[in-house]
């Protein structure tokens, strides 16, 4: 058997990716950029300024055309800062500027013009959900991220307004370098910031090679694990005619019997309490149960005598008692919006099978109407394939942690 290394690079096409990082300052609660940094596997480049434009000026040229520009948690910080300019390009006319968004967050931006400029810009942290330090240890980066240097003093009041950190750095979460001169401390904050270009370009660049070398796509492609995932299962590992495609009314109906899990918290109190954890949870629900494939069919009346069906129903609910925790959940119109409920009582709801037959302890059920699938294994090969890979390497290769990604995000994509 001869072993192909998953890591050694097969391509040798030029890889188009730019790493881009922003500093800020908190001034009175208040974050505010000064310093925006680039590296495109060559070169690296600094700006000290308050404004993205140019950084942009640099970047939005025909020698980065069809680039991937990647900001680590892009979606959640840095787009607030880049998103006032981007709107400025797109009303002045001279380029198109046009956001990806799913469920109120950005997830990529493309920018294009007519005269050869295409840059798309994603956020990494949706591919790779650790943080930038994590991910230098994991993917064994020859520089790993290093600590933040805070101005705190400066002789010139005018930087010291612009540039220190409110005289002190007590909003600081993680470890940080105290610095006191702002000579030295401009000199560490762009090595810094620069360093995180460098660690973040690295790991995106690994990564791309694991996916490409293992599964044959880039992953420039594709903005989430989710998509990336579910790309690997229909390119590799999807049976031929097995997931029916559901549309209009159909889709509408499934949907509702689609409410989210139910979550509790709780205050542990006592002595000899343990904490435990499952090990690939959601790649065991894929491995082990059966899902519903093959062609739609509808029905009226009650289904619960065939027994090899995957159904999914209308059903009026009521609970034999009073339940001091009721679990079967409806949608809900109230005057704040929807909302998700477990009520006692009767109702009506869209089911499955499988919440019909953990309930009937405690409700009663009556099915009125709904569609039937047959059941089948569509995941297993998936799951077995990557869960041996990974068991194949320790938690500190990077192989292990896109595995685990991979296979967790594929379940929720569906």
């Amino acid at each position: 058997t001869k072993f192909i290394d998953p890591l050694k690079p097969k391509n040798k096409k030029a890889v188009k990716i730019i790493t881009i990082d922003i500093e800020t300052v908190n001034k009175n609660g208040q974050l505010e950029p000064f310093l925006y940094c680039m590296y495109d596997g060559v070169e690296r480049r600094s700006f000290f300024t308050n404004s993205p434009a140019s950084l942009f000026t640099y970047l939005l040229t025909r020698k980065y055309r069809g680039y991937t520009v990647y900001a680590h948690n892009l979606s959640r910080f840095d787009i607030i800062f880049l998103f006032k300019y981007l709107s400025k390009l797109n009303n002045g006319g001279q380029y198109t500027v046009s956001p990806l968004i799913k469920d109120g967050s950005i997830i990529s931006i493309n920018i294009r013009n007519g005269q050869g400029i295409n840059l798309h810009i994603k956020d990494s942290y949706l591919l790779l959900t650790q943080s930038l330090l994590k991910l230098s240890k994991t993917f064994t980066c020859s520089n790993l991220k290093g600590l933040e240097p805070v101005l705190m003093y400066s002789d010139d009041l005018t930087l010291q307004q612009k540039y220190c950190a409110n005289m002190s750095a007590s909003h600081y979460n993680k470890e940080i370098k105290l610095v006191y001169s702002y000579k030295e401390w401009k000199k560490l904050i762009q090595e810094y910031c620069e360093r995180d270009c460098t660690v973040l370009h690295e790991v995106m660049c690994e990564f791309k090679n694991i996916v490409y070398n293992r599964w044959q796509i880039n992953i420039e492609d594709y903005p989430t694990t989710s998509s990336l995932s579910f790309a690997i299962y229909r390119q590799h590992y999807l049976p031929v005619n097995t997931v029916p495609i559901t549309s209009s009314d159909v889709f509408k109906f499934i949907k509702r019997s689609y409410t989210g899990g139910s979550t509790d918290m709780y205050i542990p109190t006592g002595k000899n309490l343990f904490c435990y954890d499952v090990n690939s949870l959601y790649p065991f629900v894929m491995l082990s149960h059966k899902y519903p494939i093959g062609q739609i069919c509808e029905f009226s009346g009650d289904i619960t005598l065939l027994k090899d069906k995957y159904w999914i129903a209308e059903a009026s609910v009521r609970t034999k008692r009073d339940l001091r925790h009721p679990y079967l959940q409806i949608h809900h119109k109230t005057g704040a919006g929807l909302r998700t409920v477990s009520p006692n009582g009767c109702f009506n709801m869209v089911i499955h099978c499988s919440e019909y037959v953990n309930a009937l302890k405690d409700y009663d059920i009556t099915i009125q109407n709904g569609y039937y699938f047959e059941e089948g294994d569509i995941f297993s090969k998936f799951v077995l394939d990557l869960y041996t890979l990974r068991k194949t390497y320790d938690k500190s290769h990077p192989l292990n942690l896109t595995c685990k990604l991979l296979m967790n995000s594929l379940y929720g994509r569906f």
